[in-house]
């Protein structure tokens, strides 16, 4: 594809994620795939839309422009067709419409939006406008994931019946940034928990029913100064306070049962002290699978009933539908890897190349994303079934909570609706 017929995109919002999905952009920039051209940074902040610019002419030699609003931005530069948003995300509902607004495509980091009432709009104004709304949910484009959803829907461990989905650690420290912490921004639970209802309704389908409550456990989180995933957040953790007091909670305990009949446990518990834990573990009617994690590229394990362990390549010939796509095969190495070794940034970065190449792709051919607007609306509704479920003392259905405001499980998520002013 020539520089002239790829796909002009602007990068919306310059902090710590925004320059990860920049490496991301680099990524796919180097593969023989390349469909998207960035051309415009914009933040409010308009240094930080400067730095991430000249970081970008310093890594890839490409010019790019920087705004302090998307208006200008689109005004300035009317041919941009897309745009990849990376604000906080108490704010991607307002960055998101605004984009739509001036029929921009959108890539959005997850969580696509604060509540589930937030994503509807956005889904609505998409909608009436014909633009594509994606949401950048990483984990499940891991090649290790993708081949154990090929497990599970291959037969290797029988009918699935039971997955436990754990992290628990943190303890009173500032995890990445403080807005992390707040309710009117996204709590941790939020923005990092949606990863993980994600990587359950990827793993097994839908949930029909839930029962959980939510806790917030640190009244006082601390500083400690930490660079965040992959360093990028070095830049700015002299400048946030010593201390903060949390408003949002930081663990969720949930009982999920599946339309499928399968149960899961799930635990993401960002106040855990002592002894930290990360586990995702599937069990089914012949056997279990052990995940090693996201993007770290070590093995999955296959328990079968009566056989040894199985972690090497023959773990292939229980998954015969794994195939990778083309581009994500040409930045692991294969469409059937069963393992790779790269640093993490180098596979955060291949991984957000595949989403962006999506983006060019649903764009040009009207294609329908793999994690769409309604897949990112469900699992926001999935990560706060839980706190729905705690405010009504019992099991909330996925279809009530997809209600949003109209619906009986939605007392939390109206409390923040109306703080934000969409109640």
């Amino acid at each position: 594809m020539t520089q002239d017929t790829k796909i002009k995109y602007a990068a919306v919002g310059c902090g710590g994620m925004g320059r990860r999905h920049l490496r991301g952009f680099g990524a796919l920039h180097h593969s023989s795939m390349a469909n998207m051209q960035l051309v415009a940074a914009v933040d409010t902040n308009l240094e930080a839309a400067q730095f991430y610019a000249s970081e970008a002419h310093d890594l890839y030699g490409i010019e790019v422009r920087a705004f302090a609003s998307v208006a200008e931005m689109k005004a300035a530069m009317p041919d941009v067709q897309a745009v990849d948003v990376t604000t906080d995300t108490g704010s991607h509902h307002r960055a998101v419409l605004a984009c739509l607004e001036q029929d921009l495509h959108v890539l959005c980091e997850k969580p696509l939006a604060i509540t589930t009432g937030a994503c509807d709009i956005l889904l609505a104004e998409a909608s009436r406008r014909h633009r594509v709304l994606s949401v950048a949910e990483n984990f499940r484009r891991d090649p290790i994931n993708r081949l154990i959803r090929a497990l599970i829907d291959d037969g290797a461990i029988g009918e699935p019946r039971l997955m436990i989905e754990t992290t628990i650690g943190g303890a009173d420290r500032i995890v990445i940034t403080p807005w992390r912490h707040m309710k009117h921004t996204g709590a941790i639970t939020l923005d990092e928990g949606v990863h993980h209802a994600d990587m359950l309704r990827y793993y097994l389908g839908e949930v029909a029913t839930v029962y959980g409550e939510t806790r917030l456990h640190e009244k006082v989180r601390h500083n400690t100064r930490s660079s965040g995933p992959g360093g990028f957040y070095a830049r700015y953790v002299n400048s946030f306070p010593d201390t903060i007091e949390p408003t949002g909670e930081d663990a969720i305990y949930a009982h999920l049962r599946f339309e499928r009949g399968t149960v899961a446990h799930w635990v993401n518990d960002h106040a855990g002290h002592g002894r930290g834990q990360s586990g995702r573990f599937v069990y089914g009617s012949k056997g279990s699978i052990d995940s090693p994690g996201d993007r770290n590229g070590k093995p999955v394990t296959l328990h079968l009933t009566g056989h040894d362990p199985i972690s090497g390549a023959e773990i292939l010939e229980h998954a015969p539908s794994y195939r990778l796509e083309p581009l994500a095969a040409e930045l692991f190495g294969g469409e059937r890897v069963w393992t790779y070794e790269f640093e993490f940034n180098a596979t955060d970065a291949k991984i957000m190349a595949l989403e962006l190449f999506e983006l060019g792709e649903c764009i040009r051919t009207g294609a329908t994303p793999e994690v769409s607007g309604e897949e990112g609306r469900r699992d926001v509704a999935l990560t706060y079934a839980a706190f729905e479920s705690g405010r009504l003392g019992r099991a909330v259905t996925l279809d009530e909570l997809l209600q949003a405001s109209h619906g009986p499980a939605y007392e939390y998520q109206a409390e923040i609706d109306r703080q934000i002013g969409l109640l």
